[in-house]
């Protein structure tokens, strides 16, 4: 028998495994609507207004001229609204119902005195309706409230005019025909060219869904120069020879007619107390969905799920998505296939405009059963670890190893201004002073440059000038992105500028590279900069604006401390700014507010490959208030949509989603002080993983490994992703006690 038992303590010694019993427990996730609307995937769906679900998105606008509308250098691109002169616009309507409705219109009065410029007004399929005053935040941009009883089915006719005298009255925007192509081209989808101008549906793709539409540009646009009498079409303008669409837009509150949520990548494995960070190996048995949501008549809610062995939601291993169950409450068993990882998906849809499905929640219960680890034997001192968050809008990264970077890299010498720098943010701040020094703000036209660094610095050479904020903005976008940094260009109020990915600090931080600015602002109670939404989030605290107090696009008086600091009463704000030139740190500087004031509405350009892909981009960006169409565009409680503009959104993870992090999963094996260790990221240009073993040096290493633990001793893991051209990811770390026993065994005097 002693025997027996010693050869029984040597297989063991010898194997290093646990040898401890398996447990089984019972696990319940729940994941409400909200949560993974916050942290999933949406499309064409949002929050309900009591917060108890999510449901399809209550905003439709239909527009033709998105791609085209702006300043054009090509020849007109006014029509001159006054006496006399009518503008005519259809709108096409399958479905005329909606809880309310807007004509949209971008014109700017001719006479920049509000008390002594005439109003306009519109004739809706046959009624008359007066416009409303100007707004004091934005006047070129008209809403006008219609009833919606006036809407029919099939085309909707719009007139548009104003009784002042000629030279009087308003200048009407027009999309010119021959500028459609490089603003995103001549399609809708469901109405809309937003889409396509933001470069997120590819045209063949989308066309054989059927609901892809060709713009006859010019076919829903005429004009009248006897009050009505005669109309034609194609000779639009003040020159009359101009082919092309108003800027004239409707926008109906209504639901869609289908949209998706999506939750994130669940891990079956989670939910055992006390092995949290480092998993057993488990085996999931008698999984269970639970499904909650209401579909009133009308409407459905479709309940989908898929599976794979990994969180990364970029890898083609998760299988398509198979429907389990229809309808408002779902109680499915299903098989898990060996997969570690789930993903739900619930596609709500409509036939009714004026009603909406509303999704709950998704509950999944299942049975765990695994081999804990000894007790009393890991401790987990230090654990850094992040949850991968992905954007719903498809974001274009431009490629590390494009020509024009390499030649824009040279040309500024960026090497040379980086030499002796030692840090991301360092790096970033000095690129920046550089560019706010290339030329002093002036006006990019004539001459417009393209969306493209080297255009940019031509044109400087040539002028004198390269431009205004936007062209800063791509100039350091593009020389960020020769280093190896991210960046994208944000719009906020009458500015364009820039927010980089911080990889030693881990987020985005807005930095303005601008002549007037040169700056970026930082939390003076943590000393973190901060980004675009950060701003904005202390702009509606110093400004008084809440859910209670929202924005009010249209308003006459101003409404903003900027626009009326006597009338307002701000509330401080731990904010400072860190800048490399004093004009902007004048205290006499009144012209420039501090960043955060402009942050009150703010939007993005979803993409940052401009030298690989010019197209789509915004016609002369900056020299109109923005009628472009493609921008994805910010909203909160406290600051509503802008009707003008079709892709909006309030989930933070579609503005600042996870970049050049490692995710990490780490798990028990059947040997005794070995980790499994999965490493999974999203990092444009990526060049590979790096670990650093108990501070050995970092090392390359695949996406998968074994890490040996040091008995009796402190074991710390660090983990990174490198870039193509040098830039290394914030690491992720683990450091883990790991307390030895020998096994027992006998003495051989004890024989």
């Amino acid at each position: 028998m002693r025997l027996k038992m010693l050869l029984c303590f040597i297989c063991l010694a010898v194997s290093g495994s646990y040898g401890t019993a398996a447990d089984s427990i019972v696990n319940t996730t729940g994941i409400d609507a909200i949560t993974a609307y916050e942290d999933g995937f949406a499309y064409d769906v949002m929050r309900a207004t009591d917060k108890s679900g999510i449901i399809l998105d209550n905003m439709v606008l239909i527009e033709d001229d998105g791609p085209g509308s702006g300043v054009s250098e090509k020849g007109t691109y006014i029509e001159e609204i006054h006496q006399g002169i009518l503008a005519k616009k259809t709108f096409d309507l399958e479905d005329p119902k909606a809880f309310e409705a807007h004509i949209i219109l971008y014109m700017i009065p001719k006479n920049s005195d509000k008390s002594k410029q005439q109003p306009f007004y519109i004739i809706l399929n046959g009624e008359r309706i007066e416009g409303p005053p100007l707004s004091w935040h934005e006047n070129m941009w008209h809403w006008v409230k219609v009833p919606v009883k006036l809407l029919k089915k099939g085309d909707n006719t719009l007139v548009l005019g104003c009784n002042a005298p000629t030279g009087e009255g308003y200048d009407l925007f027009i999309a010119r025909a021959d500028e459609y192509e490089a603003g995103g081209g001549m399609y809708t989808t469901d109405g809309s060219s937003a889409l396509f101008s933001a470069g997120q549906i590819e045209v063949e793709v989308d066309e054989k869904s059927g609901r892809t539409r060709f713009i006859s540009i010019g076919k829903n646009s005429s004009k009248s120069k006897d009050g009505g009498k005669n109309w034609s079409r194609m000779n639009l303008g003040k020159t009359d020879d101009v082919i092309g669409e108003y800027t004239i837009r409707l926008n109906l509150k209504r639901y869609k007619s289908e949209g998706s949520l999506l939750s994130p990548p669940i891990d079956l494995w989670d939910g055992i107390n006390g092995l949290e960070k480092i998993k057993p190996f488990c085996t999931v048995s008698n999984l269970k969905l639970f499904a909650l949501g209401d579909t009133p008549d009308n409407t459905s809610i479709i309940w989908q799920i898929r599976r794979s062995n990994t969180p990364d939601m970029t890898s083609e291993t998760w299988e398509q998505f198979a429907t389990f169950g229809e309808g408002q409450n779902i109680g499915v068993s299903l098989e898990t296939h060996g997969k570690r990882y789930i993903q739900w998906k619930a596609v709500l849809r409509t036939k009714d405009s004026l009603i909406t499905p509303v999704v709950h929640e998704v509950k999944i219960m299942r049975t765990l059963t695994y081999t804990p680890p000894p007790v009393n034997t890991f401790f987990i001192l230090n654990y850094d670890n992040i949850k991968h968050r992905y954007s719903s809008v498809k974001f274009s990264y431009e490629k590390w190893n494009e020509p024009q970077l390499k030649t824009l890299r040279k040309r500024l010498k960026l090497d040379e201004v980086n030499k002796g720098a030692t840090t991301d943010f360092e790096i970033i701040n000095r690129v920046r002073h550089l560019v706010s020094q290339q030329w002093h703000h002036g006006s990019p036209l004539p001459d417009y440059p393209e969306w493209n660094a080297l255009d940019i610095l031509d044109r400087r050479d040539r002028t004198g000038k390269g431009g205004m904020c936007i062209q800063f903005s791509v100039v350091f976008i593009q020389s960020l992105a020769s280093l190896g940094y991210q960046a994208r260009h944000i719009n906020m109020f009458a500015h364009e500028t820039v927010e980089i990915y911080v990889d030693e600090l881990g987020k985005w931080v807005h930095v303005d590279p601008e002549s007037v600015f040169d700056s970026y602002e930082y939390e003076t109670t943590t000393g973190l900069p901060i980004n675009c939404l950060e701003q904005h989030k202390y702009f509606l605290r110093e400004s008084g604006l809440s859910a209670d107090n929202p924005v009010n696009w249209q308003a006459v008086d101003p409404w903003t401390i900027w626009g009326n600091p006597g009338k307002i009463a701000g509330v401080p704000v731990p904010l400072d700014f860190s800048t490399f030139t004093g004009w902007i740190n004048d205290p006499n500087n009144k012209n420039y507010p501090p960043q955060h004031i402009l942050a009150g509405f703010m939007r993005m350009m979803p993409r940052n490959d401009y030298f690989s892909r010019p197209y789509p981009r915004p016609l002369s960006q900056g020299s109109s208030n923005w009628p472009w169409n493609g921008y994805l565009n910010w909203y909160d409680e406290a600051t509503p949509r802008k009707l003008q503009y079709a892709l909006h959104t309030d989930r933070e993870i579609d503005f600042y989603p996870t970049l050049n992090r490692v995710e990490f999963s780490a798990v028990y094996t059947e040997n005794k002080g070995e980790i499994a260790v999965d490493m999974i990221t999203f990092a444009p240009n990526f060049d590979g993983y790096e670990i650093n073993i108990d501070y050995t040096g970092w090392q390359p290493s695949g996406e998968s490994f074994v890490w040996v633990l040091k008995p009796s001793a402190l074991n710390t893991l660090e983990m990174r992703v490198k870039n193509k051209l040098g830039p290394k990811g914030k690491p992720s770390c683990i450091q883990v006690m790991y307390h030895y026993k020998e096994p027992f065994l006998p003495r051989p005097s004890d024989w």
